[in-house]
This record gives C-alpha cells, structure tokens and sequence, in this order.
C-alpha cells in the first residue's frame, strides 16, 4: 500500500510539474506580448505626437488665410451689404428664399504629379 502512494505521489509531482511549467512558459509569452504591445503604444503615442504638431502647423491662422486669398478670392465686404440686425424684416427671409442662390465657384487646387522615370 505504501508503494502504490509513492508512485501516484510521483506522478502527481510530475503532473503538477508539468502545469506549472506550462504556467511558467505562457507567463514568459504573456510577458514578451506586453513588452511589444508597450513598444506598439510608444510608437503610436510618438505618432499622435507627430500629427498633433503636423494639425497645430496646417492651422495656424496666417496660413489659412494665405490659402484662402490664394484660392477662394474673397474681398472684404461692402458697407452696402452690412446691415443692423433691428432693419432685417420677415419679408427679407422671404424673398431670400424665393431666389436660389448662386453656386459658389470652388477653387481648383493644383497639384504636382511627380513621375519617377
């Protein structure tokens, strides 16, 4: 009888050496996964970085305003055409939207094809 404990003893030892050596190795696994996924979220972060300066740089407000009297042509409104919000009537709404407005002309933005020949 004492043999038979020593030998599912054994293989009890075995068995639960072999659990926590699977354990050990999926934990090294999950330990490689989360330093490529920290290594991931750092190149993402530097990303972001990148394009939030990229954005704050397309933004800026001289700029827009280059490219919008570059493209779009506006001219300063007519004293003509300011009027006091007390003067605007019902009638105002009315025959504005009884005539259609023109369609704006859209600026066509030119762009460079470079060919590599």
């Amino acid at each position: 009888m004492l043999r038979f404990v020593n030998v599912c003893l054994v293989l009890g030892l075995g068995v639960l050496a072999s659990v926590i050596y699977q354990a050990k190795y999926e934990a090294r696994g999950l330990d490689e996964r989360i330093i490529v996924l920290n290594k991931e979220l750092e190149t993402e972060r530097d990303s972001i970085a990148v394009l939030r300066a990229e954005w704050s740089l397309l933004n800026r407000p001289e700029r827009i305003e280059r490219l919008a009297k570059k493209y779009i042509k506006l001219v300063p409104p007519h004293a003509r055409q300011l009027v006091l919000l007390d003067e605007v009537t019902e009638r105002d709404f009315q025959h504005s939207a009884a005539k259609p407005a023109k369609p704006i002309k859209s600026a066509s933005i030119k762009t460079a094809v470079h060919s590599s020949e």
